[in-house]
C-alpha cells in the first residue's frame, strides 16, 4: 500500500472528526452557564457523534456500497454469459480499478468466445462438406457436433441431437454397439483406441454398407466416423456374382460338349442316328458359347470408361433394314410377329446418334423379347422424335414391346445385371440366354447419355423404353466415325 494512502485514510477521520467537533464545542463554550453541565457537554459531544457517523455512511455509501453493488450485478449478469455488459468506474480508487478490471476480463473474455463461435462455425461448415457421416461424442456420451451427412443418415436435425445423450437420439443399434466397444476398451481415456467395424443399415429399403471408425477424443470423448462403402460393397460382390454365374453358364456348354464328343468317339461308326445327335449337342453348346463370348465381349466395349459416342446422321429406314435382316428370320422360326416402325408416319426420317451403340440396344432388345415370347406373339419397334430445340434435336425415344411371358414384380430391379436370369430361363422353358443382353443395353444406352426403362407384367408382356437426350449438331470438322466397330 502506498504511504500517501495510509497517510490520507489515518488523517482524513481526525479532520472530519475536528471539522464536526470544534464549532459544537465553540457552541457550548459561549452558551449560557446553566447549558454547560456536563450533561449538556456530553450530549453535545453525542450530538456530533451522530453528524460525524451519519456523514461516514453516507461517504461510505457513494464510495463503496454502490459501487460494489453495480460490480455485484455485473458480474451475476456475466456469469450468465453476458459478456458485452460493462462497468463503470465510480467510487473508491479501489472500486473503481475492480470495475476497469472487470471491464478488462468481460473484453477478452467476449473476444474469446467470439473466436471461439467463429472456429466453431469453420468446423461445422467444414465436416458439413465432407461426405462421411460424423459424431463428436464428449465423455458424459453427449453429441458435441454432427455434421450434415449424419444428419441427413440418422434422419435428425442438429438442434435436436446436439447436447443429447448417443444412447436417446441414434436408434441403429451398430452405431451405437461401435460407440459401447470404444468405451469399453479398457483403456484409460487419454489413450489412443481406434476400432473398425462394417456396418450394414437400412434406409429407403436401400440396404448400405458403412465401415465405421471410432476413436478415443483427447479430452476423453470420441469421434464416430461412417465412411460409405456401399459402392465398393456392390463392385466387390458383382464381381463376385459374375465370376460364379460365368462359371456356372461356361461350365454345362463345356460339359456337354465333352460327353457329346466321347459318346461321337464311340458309335460315330455304329449308329449314324446317336452320331447325328452328337453333332447337334456340340453345335447347339458351340453355338451358345459363341454368342456368350460375343455378348461380353459387347459388354466390355460399352462398358469401357473410354468410350465415346459420335453422333451422326443415321437414317432410321436404314436402321430397321437391317434389324429386320438379322432378327427377321429368327422371329419367323419362332412364328411370332415382328412389327417395325418404318411404316409409322411419326417415325423420324434420321436421327442423330452413334450407329453402332443404337444397333447393339436394338439387336438386344428384339432379341431378348423374340425369344421370351411364345408362338403367335407379337413384337413391336418403335422410334418416335419430339419437337427440335433450339440448336439441337429432338429427344429421341425407342421403345420394343412384346406379348411374352412377362416378369414378375421381384425381378424388375435386378433383370439389367449382369448374367441375371429369372427362374424361367434358367428351366429352359421359353429359351436361355446368356443373362447379358439387358446389361450391354442399359450400358450403351448409358453411353450416350440416355436413361432405360422397363415395365412388365406376367402373362401380358414387356416394354422396354430408352429416351436419348438432344444431340447437338456437330461442327464441321468434328470425327463422324462410330466410337466402336
Amino acid at each position: 500500500m502506498r504511504p500517501w494512502f495510509l497517510l490520507t485514510r489515518l488523517l482524513l477521520p481526525i479532520l472530519a472528526t475536528s471539522i464536526v467537533i470544534a464549532p459544537i464545542l465553540a457552541l457550548a463554550a459561549n452558551a449560557p452557564e446553566q447549558y454547560r453541565t456536563p450533561a449538556m457537554l456530553a450530549l453535545y459531544t453525542l450530538f456530533a457523534s451522530l453528524i460525524l457517523v451519519s456523514a461516514n455512511a453516507m461517504l461510505r455509501r457513494r464510495r463503496w456500497l454502490l459501487p460494489s453493488h453495480r460490480l455485484e450485478q455485473a458480474a451475476a449478469r456475466m456469469a450468465r454469459g453476458e459478456w458485452d455488459v460493462r462497468v463503470q468506474p465510480h467510487g473508491a480508487e479501489a472500486m473503481q480499478r475492480m470495475a476497469v478490471n472487470l471491464n478488462q476480463l468481460a473484453a477478452q473474455a467476449y473476444k474469446q468466445l467470439s473466436d471461439l463461435q467463429q472456429q466453431r462455425g469453420g468446423l461445422q461448415a467444414l465436416v458439413d462438406t465432407l461426405p462421411d457421416p460424423i459424431l463428436a461424442i464428449d465423455p458424459r456420451g453427449r453429441i458435441t457436433l454432427m455434421n450434415a451427412p449424419a444428419s441427413k443418415l440418422l434422419s435428425l436435425q442438429p438442434q435436436q441431437a446436439i447436447e443429447q445423450k448417443l444412447l436417446g437420439v441414434v436408434n441403429d443399434e451398430q452405431i451405437v454397439e461401435l460407440y459401447e466397444s470404444l468405451i469399453g476398451a479398457g483403456k484409460p481415456a487419454g489413450a489412443t483406441t481406434l476400432l473398425h467395424r462394417e456396418i450394414r443399415l437400412v434406409r429407403n429399403g436401400l440396404r448400405c454398407t458403412y465401415q465405421g471408425v471410432a476413436t478415443r477424443a483427447p479430452g476423453g470423448g470420441a469421434l464416430l466416423v461412417l465412411r460409405d462403402v456401399s459402392t465398393l460393397a456392390g463392385a466387390v460382390q458383382m464381381k463376385t456374382d459374375f465370376v460364379a454365374n460365368a462359371s456356372h453358364e461356361l461350365r454345362t456348354p463345356i460339359a456337354a460338349i465333352k460327353i457329346a464328343f466321347e459318346t461321337l468317339r464311340d458309335v460315330y461308326h455304329e449308329d449314324p442316328v446317336q452320331t447325328e445327335k452328337c453333332v447337334s449337342v456340340i453345335d447347339g453348346h458351340l453355338r451358345r458359347l459363341e454368342e456368350m463370348l460375343r455378348d461380353l465381349l459387347d459388354l466390355s466395349r460399352v462398358e469401357n470408361a473410354e468410350l465415346h459416342p459420335h453422333a451422326v446422321k443415321v437414317k432410321t429406314s436404314e436402321l430397321l433394314a437391317i434389324l429386320r435382316s438379322t432378327m427377321g428370320t429368327v422371329a419367323r422360326q419362332k412364328n411370332v410377329e415382328l412389327r417395325l416402325g418404318d411404316g409409322d408416319p411419326k417415325t423420324p426420317t434420321e436421327i442423330r446418334t452413334d450407329s453402332r451403340l443404337i444397333n447393339l440396344v436394338l439387336k438386344n432388345l428384339v432379341e431378348n423379347s423374340i425369344k421370351f415370347t411364345p408362338a403367335s406373339g407379337r413384337v413391336t419397334v418403335s422410334i418416335h422424335q419430339s419437337e427440335p430445340a433450339a440448336g439441337a434435336e429432338g429427344v429421341v425415344t425407342l421403345t420394343v414391346a412384346d406379348t411374352g411371358i412377362g416378369i414378375a414384380p421381384e425381378h424388375l430391379d435386378r433383370v439389367f445385371e449382369r448374367f441375371y436370369q429369372v427362374d424361367s430361363a434358367r428351366s429352359g422353358s421359353a429359351g436361355r440366354g446368356t443373362g447379358l443382353g439387358l446389361a450391354i443395353v442399359k450400358h450403351a444406352v448409358h453411353a450416350l447419355g440416355g436413361e432405360v426403362g422397363l415395365q412388365s407384367t406376367v402373362g401380358v408382356g414387356t416394354t422396354v423404353t430408352c429416351e436419348f437426350p438432344p444431340s447437338p449438331h456437330p461442327s464441321p470438322d468434328t470425327n463422324t466415325e462410330p466410337a466402336i466397330a
